[in-house]
This record gives C-alpha cells, structure tokens and sequence, in this order.
C-alpha cells in the first residue's frame, strides 16, 4: 500500500508540474503575436500568475507526502487532500478564470469573428 500511495504522489506531483507549466504558458503568450494586451490580458494577469505558482507550489508538497517518513495513515490522508485541492486549482485556471473574465464581466479576449 505504501508504494502505491508513492506513485500516486509522484504523478501527482509531475500533474502538478504540467499545470503549473501550463500556466506559464499561457501568461508567456500573452500578446502574442503583435504585443497587444487586450483588457481581458490585463485583467487575468494577477490571477494566472497567483494560480500557476500555487500549482509549482504543489510539487514539493507532493513529493514531501511521497518520500518523507511519516506513517501510511497520514498520507492516506494527505493525498486525497491534496489531490482535491489541485483539482480545484486546476479548475480555477481552466474554466473559471476565463468565464468570469471572459463571458461574465465581458471583456474583450482579442478574438475577433
């Protein structure tokens, strides 16, 4: 049960990595490719940059459940905690962000039509 509780901190941890480099991704993109910030850009900024870092802040977090020497008990624990929270982060960054900035507040994203 131990190795598996392992594993499973160790994918989340490289999840984790993905989302957070995911993030910065789409912030290094900003403006692309004439260097327009639109005001939905704008707005986002703040947002993006707090949830990517939290996302990098997920890996050593992971990687501590996975190879520190505490008991299987708090692990178990640990880790579904954890696991949801990212969720929720991920969440956050994919699909709340931009419907609240994008269609609820209704700024424009740069995409014309």
């Amino acid at each position: 049960m131990r190795t598996l509780a392992t594993i499973a901190c160790v994918v989340a941890a490289i999840a984790a990595l993905l989302l957070g480099y995911l993030a910065a991704w789409d912030l290094y993109l900003t403006g692309f490719p004439d260097g327009h910030l639109t005001d939905y850009d704008k707005a986002v900024d703040a947002p993006k940059q707090i949830l990517k870092w939290v996302e990098f802040g997920f890996v050593p977090l992971f990687l501590v459940l996975a190879f520190s020497p505490i008991r299987t008990r708090k692990r178990a624990v640990g880790l579904p905690a954890a696991l949801t929270v990212l969720v929720l982060v991920a969440i956050l960054q994919l699909v709340c962000v931009p419907w609240y900035f994008g269609s609820h507040l209704g700024l424009d994203n740069g995409i014309g039509g």
